[in-house]
């Protein structure tokens, strides 16, 4: 097995959040050139431009996946982390439909494009991303565990749109495989929300502009760079906690 540096959360030109430069091309070239070994591209509610950043990471050996930060109808963000490019299409047609068809106002929350590999835009999403979807937080763990995805918590330290925010704890029945933190610093003052599961803590940048990748960074020790193997590295964490 090998070490890995993994940065499983960063946003595109899809997320209206984000810097226009944050192409699936600029994107996979900053990852190279800071030596991350894998990455996932998780736009608010969509998956699109990670599936451009996949082919451009196949010729620069960059392994990226197909990601999405869903908010769930909780107002709880969620990783969704998948290998196949089919199955995160999937999703991302289950969680559009169920979003509010609110226009996005571009002078407002910014603009949210798919660019393919040669930093052309391929369209507009016109429907506001940054909103709720109309699934839960438990119904969307299931449907990600039972493709064999990755579901993870987002920066649950975070005072707004973390599940400790809206719901102020970790339910033990909902199969995370981790659960996400911005501040490393934070987790001791959080550990009486989380221990019960025993769930593995991971880092990643959130990042919204280029400096920002792989500013936080999780190494994980995997047989394979893919969903199965990472998911099998965070459940070695999980029972060395025990053992701990």
């Amino acid at each position: 097995m090998l070490n890995f540096s993994c940065d499983l959360h960063i946003h595109s030109t899809l997320s209206p959040c984000a810097s226009l430069d944050m192409s699936p091309k600029n994107i996979v070239l900053r990852t190279k050139e800071i030596g991350l070994d894998i990455i996932a591209i998780t736009d608010h509610n969509m998956v699109e431009n990670a599936l451009y950043a996949r082919e451009i990471g196949k010729t620069e050996d960059v392994h990226v996946l197909i990601g999405m930060e869903l908010q769930t109808k909780e107002e709880i963000h969620l990783l969704a982390i998948f290998d196949s490019p089919d199955t995160g299409m999937e999703f991302q047609r289950i969680v559009y439909d169920l979003l509010p068809p609110v226009p996005n106002r571009v002078e407002y929350f910014g603009d949210q494009l798919v660019v393919n590999g040669d930093g052309e835009i391929v369209r507009v999403e016109e429907r506001l991303l940054i909103n709720s979807a109309g699934i839960s937080i438990e119904d969307a763990v299931s449907w990600i565990a039972s493709r064999g995805g990755i579901a993870i918590p987002s920066h649950i330290d975070s005072p707004s749109f973390s599940i400790l925010s809206q719901i102020g704890y970790i339910p033990e029945d909902i199969p995370f495989d981790a659960l996400e933190v911005r501040n490393e610093k934070s987790i001791d003052g959080i550990l009486s929300f989380i221990t019960k599961g025993r769930l593995p803590i991971v880092t990643f940048s959130d990042a919204h502009y280029i400096e920002d990748i792989g500013r936080k960074r999780t190494i994980l020790n995997l047989e394979e760079p893919n969903c199965s193997g990472i998911k099998r590295a965070l459940k070695a964490m999980r029972e060395m906690d025990f053992l701990s």
